[in-house]
């Protein structure tokens, strides 16, 4: 997977923006990942949402229309 992009939303949680490769689709991968106790290292965990890439265009205009709400 190669990441897009990250940010950081508590000082041990992170999401972060990736996309990859998986059975020859190509996937984009929001995921939440924690920091290890010991040292400054992150580590995936299994919140998160994945889907193909070609969704890519809807899931921005549904992202998009959270502006739009009161």
């Amino acid at each position: 997977m190669k990441q897009i992009g990250q940010l950081d939303v508590t000082d041990n949680k992170r999401l972060v923006l990736s996309i990859g490769e998986f059975r020859g689709v190509e996937r984009v991968d929001l995921r939440q990942y924690v920091k290890v106790k010991e040292g400054d290292e992150y580590i995936p965990t299994p919140k998160g949402v994945n889907f193909a890439a070609e969704w890519i265009d809807d899931f921005v205009k549904m992202v998009e229309k959270l502006k739009e709400v009161d």
